[in-house]
């Protein structure tokens, strides 16, 4: 079994905690360890088996870096040196140069990093490239993604870092890890709309915001023959729509998506202490892809607009 540590027990750390102790009553997981420099955040960590201030004399197989994004590169660093596998959640890096140190420091000291770009574990999310793949939608013409959260923004944050990413992620996962050949944004730090445009005009638009009237997270995938859509909070179905009739396929598993990506880093920790092959997912290729486009994105936010 594994030991993990989760480094930053604030509001998603917390869901990390939950997770981890669901899998530890299963025994893929060994042992709990919460590292946060507030004692507060400590002793609400009920869930875990340990905590601790810092990462002094900890002992673990795998720690998940769920910090304000601007420690990530160096906390990411500085935990491979010490021989540590990682799970950094997302912004990997705050630019493609820093991400990419990230990776090759990882191979030079022979750990595992990835990063948690989690949509990718979506159940529906696996359904629609079957269907994309098999051609049952035609040619795809227009992915829309929508996520519009009530939360407030967090101090210093920027939605297209926190939530534009995802949809940027996943457009380019549909178009077969294909590189868009145009981007456009509008917006600001708080809402923000992007698009990526795809060769032979295929476009994706990604609408994201904080502070919103109500909650709304949906995926519309638009084809010549067919369409789809899903609700990223429903985890086991998604809506086909095929001559203007809605069909309702399941999916093989309603995994939630934080769940599988924590089963899958720790089965890749597995094979790795047995010296079997392991492949992260999202590949490298594709994180690093992820930080630049979002790095681009993030640079041409310039137009305002009230909320």
């Amino acid at each position: 079994m594994t030991r993990v540590a989760i480094l930053g027990c604030g509001r998603w750390g917390k869901n990390h905690l939950k997770t981890l102790a669901r899998l530890r009553a299963e025994e893929i997981v060994e042992e709990i360890i919460v590292i946060d420099t507030c004692e507060k955040a400590r002793s609400e960590a009920v869930l875990a088996d340990s905590t601790q201030p810092d990462l002094e004399s900890l002992e673990s197989d795998l720690v998940i870096i769920a910090t304000p994004p601007r420690y990530h590169s160096q906390q990411a660093m500085d935990l491979i040196s010490k021989g540590f596998h990682v799970l950094v959640e997302k912004p990997f890096g705050r630019n493609e140069s820093e991400a990419a140190q990230i990776i090759s420091h990882a191979q030079d000291n022979g750990r595992i990093v990835t990063v948690g770009l989690l949509l990718r574990f979506h159940p529906a999310v696996n359904l629609a490239n079957q269907y994309i793949k098999s051609g049952k939608l035609g040619r795809v013409e227009t992915i829309r993604f929508v996520r519009r959260t009530t939360r407030p923004p967090p101090e210093n944050g920027n939605v297209v870092e926190s939530l534009g990413v995802h949809g940027i992620d996943l457009a380019c996962h549909f178009m077969s890890e294909s590189e868009p050949s145009g981007i456009n944004v509008q917006g600001d730090n708080i809402e923000a709309r992007i698009a990526l445009e795809f060769p032979h005009g295929i476009e994706a638009l990604i609408d994201v915001c904080w502070g919103s009237s109500r909650e709304r997270g949906v995926v519309e995938i638009s084809g010549s023959r067919a369409s789809l859509r899903f609700e990223l909070r429903v985890h086991d179905e998604l809506t086909l729509i095929e001559n203007g009739k809605q069909i309702r396929k399941l999916c093989k598993s309603n995994t939630a998506p934080l769940e599988s990506e924590l089963r899958h880093i720790i089965s890749c920790v597995e094979s790795f202490q047995r010296g079997e092959h392991w492949t992260v997912i999202p590949e490298h290729g594709a994180a690093l892809r992820g930080v630049r486009l979002t790095q681009n994105a993030m640079q041409r936010l310039h137009v305002s607009w009230p909320h």
